[in-house]
């Protein structure tokens, strides 16, 4: 079971690579589209820099990483949601800036996976129904005067495509770490030798 789960992990943690390689070219290309030079540069760096520091924090074995993520997903979860309610973002000016933000946590909580499976995979659901939950939210208006996208294609929206990538990943990271007889875990624990003795 071992091996299935190590593939399973690795599988998913390269889907996940993968989405956010595209995305982030899709995202950078629709900003050098409609943006200026300067701040096409200023608007992609506004999420990929933070990007990657989040993935390097992923990385480093500190005891308080995975409770960074849970506020982070719990931070960001609470903002999607708002901003779908009470539109805190003009997303005909700038985008789907928050659409992005979850974009950026997700990978890099596909990083986290590769240290804490079962808590980044949950989190990973998590913010793919949040998001599910928000792109609906945004359009509820639009659906009662008879407009908006049809349900069957909310997923396509710039908003609802991150949904399934978000989803699937996770609950392969949930069933990996199953497999792997890995528990939820909200901080590291040292080894035993690294522990003071009396």
């Amino acid at each position: 079971m071992a091996g299935t789960a190590k593939i399973l992990t690795y599988t998913a943690f390269g889907v996940m690579v993968l989405f956010g390689v595209v995305g982030g070219l899709f995202v950078a290309g629709y900003a050098f589209e409609d943006l200026s030079t300067w701040a096409a540069i200023g608007s992609t760096a506004a999420w990929l820099v933070p990007g990657v520091v989040l993935c390097l924090l992923a990385l480093t074995t500190y005891s308080a990483v995975p409770t960074v993520f849970v506020g982070l997903t719990g931070l960001v979860s609470a903002v999607t949601i708002l901003d779908s309610t009470l539109n805190l973002v003009d997303r005909d000016a700038l985008g789907p800036v928050v659409a992005i933000g979850v974009f950026v946590v997700g990978v890099s909580l596909a990083v986290l996976a590769l240290r804490e499976t079962v808590l980044a995979g949950l989190l990973l659901v998590v913010l793919g129904v949040v998001q599910l939950a928000a792109t609906s939210i945004g359009f509820l208006d639009e659906w009662r005067s008879g407009g908006g996208p049809d349900p069957g294609h909310l997923l396509t929206t710039s908003s609802g495509v991150i949904v399934v990538p978000l989803v699937v990943v996770g609950a392969l990271f949930l069933v990996a770490g199953r497999l792997a007889h890995r528990s939820l875990r909200f901080r590291h624990h040292l080894p035993p030798s690294a522990h003071t003795a009396h």
